[in-house]
């Protein structure tokens, strides 16, 4: 299963997404569930990048785990995760054996 938690600050910021695990439902290279997960994540990550937003990215594909961790949010920055989260959570509706999302 994979695990994404998300976590927010007292105004209800996103300041850390976390991704870790592998979903099971197919093996590694044909898993649809993990493709939409890193799709949706690398997507998201490569429109920061673009909008030179103050954030950092790790990943680790032995673990596997990917970490996105924002050090100063703008409205747009809040935005762009606010929609991963979305995209996250529509994936989560129709795959819920496979992913589950954990907000903090």
């Amino acid at each position: 299963m994979i695990l994404v938690d998300v976590t927010r600050n007292k105004q209800s910021v996103i300041n850390l997404i976390t991704v870790s695990g592998h979903s099971g439902y197919d093996e590694i290279g044909k898993d649809i569930v993990c493709s939409a997960v890193s799709t949706a994540m690398y997507i998201s990550i490569g429109l920061l990048e673009k909008l030179n937003t103050n954030h950092r990215f790790t990943s680790d594909d032995k673990t596997p785990i990917m970490k996105l961790e924002i050090e100063s949010s703008q409205e747009i920055t809040n935005t762009v995760l606010e929609n991963l989260v979305e995209t996250l959570k529509g994936i989560s509706i129709d795959y819920s054996k496979y992913l589950k999302i954990n907000e903090k």
